[in-house]
């Protein structure tokens, strides 16, 4: 299993994209904090610690999905669409290159993410555990999802499609349902994270269960497979 962590990891890594992500996501940590930090008036109106992890909330609250399914959409279905998954098969067990490729997926972006915070915590001189929590736990749902959606979906091209396509709607329906009572957004009101996200506190906890269940599924799904 470590051995397909690392490759996934490494593999996430290499990739322009990914590079291109982080690279953006540290730019815009640095210019936000620095902005924040030369003009302290601002945050006389706005609650300090809202106002330095703005920009880290906006772009995974809004981006996240599109940012993962762009960079792991075939994650799984890669595999068998090369048919390198017979090799792994042999090597170790389903579960464990569902658990690998996962694990390799999620620690990638959660390097992202801390280098972020890690500069707007130097700036502010502060660490703002509560959201830096709170994107983990986003980032562990869309990676999860994504860990489903590419053992689900057998072509990789077919998930690039589909990962776009969620990527563009989930943010919207997801804080739509958030604020709404509407019975017909009930669905999406409880399965994304939008809603648990702006509750906040020991809801952070279902997001987190959530993804949990799409990892089993994914599972179940790879164990039954005829590779």
């Amino acid at each position: 299993m470590l051995a397909i962590l690392k490759n996934e990891f490494f593999h996430t890594f290499k990739s322009f994209k990914s590079v291109a992500i982080v690279l953006f996501f540290t730019l815009t940590s640095v210019v936000t904090a620095s902005y924040l930090t030369s003009h302290p008036e601002l945050l006389g109106n706005f609650d300090s610690q809202a106002a330095y992890t703005s920009s880290i909330k906006f772009l995974i609250f809004f981006f996240g999905f599109l940012f993962v399914f762009a960079v792991s959409h075939d994650i799984i279905n890669r595999e068998i669409d090369y048919q390198t998954i017979r090799l792994l098969v042999s090597k170790t067990s389903r579960f464990n290159i569902i658990l690998g490729k996962f694990l390799g997926s999620f620690l990638f972006w959660i390097g992202a993410i801390s280098i972020s915070f890690l500069i707007v915590s130097l700036y502010a001189r502060s660490w703002f555990l509560l959201d830096y929590l709170t994107v983990c736990t986003v980032l562990f749902f869309i990676t999860c999802l994504n860990i489903f959606l590419s053992t689900w979906i057998s072509r990789p091209s077919m998930t690039m499609f589909v990962g776009i396509l969620l990527g563009i709607l989930c943010p919207i329906l997801g804080f739509w349902a958030a604020f709404s009572s509407n019975w017909y957004l009930l669905p999406f009101k409880y399965l994304l994270p939008y809603y648990y996200v702006v509750e906040s506190n020991g809801y952070l906890v279902i997001p987190f269960v959530i993804g949990i269940l799409f990892l089993a599924a994914s599972y179940f799904m790879f164990n039954r497979r005829d590779l």
